[in-house]
């Protein structure tokens, strides 16, 4: 049985929900941040950037995503983001689509003996836009729900719980 409802919670998270609305809010950044040489993604958890291999995924952390890759160090300036949609989505991966060119595209992980997930994210996701900076285009919210006990409280992350993930440096305002 427990399976089963595995199974429809992840089926049912795929299609996700989105809301829109005139203005479902903004993010302020408050200070320069730097997206690291070949990713289009920053990671931030306990309010400060971590590195992508030292994310802690049963806490609550976020991930600034911008649309290039570089081989060298990216700037995100100080700006006020709107908020265009907002959605929700569950996945077994993290990442959505590939964010280095050492990674070309996402990894599901598994254990070997069966099919189950052994990762499962309940991810907030807030697509962003700026005049000054067209290239920043999305923030998510999100941590590994896929505890021992949790099954039937798996969630979406609090508000609280993703500004404490951003920081001093971001202020996530949604209406």
């Amino acid at each position: 049985m427990r399976h089963l409802v595995l199974v429809l919670l992840l089926l049912a998270g795929c299609a996700g929900t989105t809301r829109n609305g005139p203005d479902p809010g903004r993010l302020v950044l408050l200070a320069a941040q730097t997206i690291p040489p070949e990713s289009a993604t920053l990671r931030l958890q306990y309010g400060k950037p971590v590195a992508r291999n030292a994310v802690r995924e049963y806490d609550p952390f976020c991930v600034l995503e911008i649309n290039t890759v570089s081989d060298s160090p990216q700037g995100v300036r100080p700006d006020t983001f709107r908020v265009t949609r907002i959605g929700h989505s569950i996945g077994t991966i993290a990442d959505t689509i590939a964010f280095t060119t050492s990674h070309p595209s996402p990894i599901k992980v598994g254990l070997a003996s069966d099919q189950r997930p052994t990762h499962i994210y309940y991810k907030t996701l807030f697509w962003l836009r700026s005049e000054q900076q067209p290239g920043v285009r999305l923030l998510t919210c999100m941590s590994n729900q896929n505890l021992p006990g949790v099954y039937p409280f798996m969630r979406h992350l609090t508000l609280p719980e993703m500004r404490e993930a951003l920081g001093a440096d971001f202020r996530l305002e949604i209406r």
